[in-house]
């Protein structure tokens, strides 16, 4: 069956024209003459393949047209056709999540190479989504993200999950490591989930916690308790920050998963147990056993598989996904309060915001989010605090988004050409390692991201042009 275009273009000589280039090349066209008649097509389920609509439109324009198919159908690629071609706003549609742009008048080979190229990567978003829901999508409760990266991740945790073997979670904090263990845990069918934060207890503590103890193995013990393993036992132990855990208890952990039994603190006797270890990390294990605070066999033991969880910078075309979640969970949790009035009568009803403005939006996904999705959640859950209408405004984010997206989007203006997010991502790290004279901490410090990752991206840049000096 041939795919399907939605045509939307309010000028009916092109959009005739359009329908005609597409049904020579094989494909179905759907021609609708505005924005709204799309949304209806759609909403009627006629089963459309690609979004191909103008910008520049009477009623609902195609910017807005653009974040209304995102959101319902983000399976859907929009191509965006305007006669009235910027960098600024080519920048804009990409973030807001287009495919591509493409400027008036068409060379038909340009537009039958985007909506090709389109409907591949759509192809393969949708496999991957089924491939997804057949192997249990469910698991992925409390997921957001339909990028490439999510959804490798996605399918590693459900390769992973049936395994009884220790997973290391690595990624930046606040990206989402907890909520990885918690998708291999009910992917596993095992029994309860028990976590523990292993920078959060004191070492007398954590072995007693991790372990248990006997009545009077020390001070205070005044009955027998049940360590973590125990209390998992049949199910899987989450140890969260596991870099924190400190050496002495590090080879009684690492006989816990060789020998699967545990021995509580002042006893003579092991237990057997059968538990699924999780651990999870923001360091790098492989420095820290360089540095001699991480012992390597148990890294080795804890490294039979890794899912490493992307940085939100690596993934922008989730963040109006997140964004709009985030804003809607805002509302549901109660987290926008009634505005007081300035008489006695109490609190009032206020509006509850439902959008992000485009500016706005440019913003969050210029920015570089050093504190992951957690720092996007909090800025939105501030946003929707302080804003006045139904609509979050620039103004109502926090001032270092709102310097992040401008300094974006002066480089990307500075290169006067169309430019992919990755060249754009290129510019912007190559700007900031100028602006402070080369200096790579500092940079890495300004770009939200670790010195490693900066030098492994500073030497994928000299490979590709041997001529740059930094």
């Amino acid at each position: 069956m041939p795919d399907q275009i939605l045509i939307v273009e309010d000028d009916r000589e092109l959009r005739e024209l359009l329908v005609e280039l597409l049904s020579d090349a094989g494909y179905t066209a759907l021609p609708c003459a505005s924005a709204g008649a799309a949304l209806q097509t759609l909403a009627a389920g006629e089963g459309s393949d690609l979004v191909l609509t103008d910008l520049i439109m009477p009623g609902m324009p195609g910017q807005e047209l653009l974040v209304e198919v995102r959101r319902r159908a983000p399976e859907l690629n929009v191509v965006v056709m305007t006669a009235f071609g910027s960098i600024e706003s080519a920048i804009e549609l990409v973030k807001a999540g287009a495919f591509d742009y493409l400027t008036k008048p068409l060379a038909t080979d340009d537009l039958l190479l985007s909506v090709e190229r389109a409907l591949t990567e759509s192809r393969a978003r949708r496999e991957a989504a089924r491939r997804t829901r057949a192997a249990g999508r469910s698991i992925l409760r409390g997921f957001v993200g339909e990028s490439p990266a999510m959804h490798a991740l996605y399918r590693l945790i459900g390769r992973a999950a049936h395994s009884s073997h220790p997973v290391l979670i690595t990624g930046e904090s606040g990206t989402g490591k907890e909520l990885v263990a918690r998708a291999l845990h009910a992917a596993s069918g095992r029994g309860a989930f028990v976590t523990v934060n292993c920078g959060a207890l004191p070492e007398n503590l954590l072995e007693s916690e991790l372990f248990g103890h006997e009545r009077g193995a020390f001070t205070g013990a005044d009955r027998q308790k049940d360590g973590l393993f125990q209390v998992a036992d049949g199910g899987t132990l989450f140890l969260d920050e596991i870099a924190e855990l400190p050496l002495p208890l590090q080879p009684k952990l690492l006989r816990a998963l060789e020998q699967a039994e545990v021995r509580r603190v002042g006893s003579v006797t092991a237990q057997t147990i059968d538990v699924r270890l999780l651990a999870a990390t923001n360091r790098t294990l492989e420095q820290e056993v360089e540095l001699g605070r991480f012992r390597d066999d148990l890294f080795w033991r804890l490294n039979v598989l890794q899912v490493h969880v992307p940085p939100l910078r690596d993934r922008a075309e989730d963040i109006p996904l997140l964004a709009r979640h985030f804003l809607a969970r805002a509302a549901d949790e109660g987290k926008i309060p009634l505005r007081q009035p300035s008489d006695d009568k109490g609190p009032q009803a206020r509006p509850v915001p439902t959008r992000i403005a485009q500016d706005a939006m440019v913003a969050l996904t210029s920015y570089p989010w050093p504190g992951n999705v957690r720092e996007l959640r909090n800025a939105i859950y501030r946003a929707a605090t302080l804003v006045t209408g139904d609509e979050i405004q620039l103004e109502d984010l926090p001032e270092r988004i709102r310097e992040g997206g401008d300094a974006a989007m002066r480089v990307a203006s500075a290169s006067r050409r169309h430019i992919t997010l990755r060249e754009l991502e290129r510019l912007y790290v190559l700007e900031v390692v100028r602006q402070t004279q080369g200096n790579k901490s500092k940079a890495a410090e300004i770009l939200g991201m670790d010195r490693k990752t900066l030098y492994r991206k500073l030497e994928e840049y000299r490979t590709d042009d041997p001529s740059l000096v930094l």
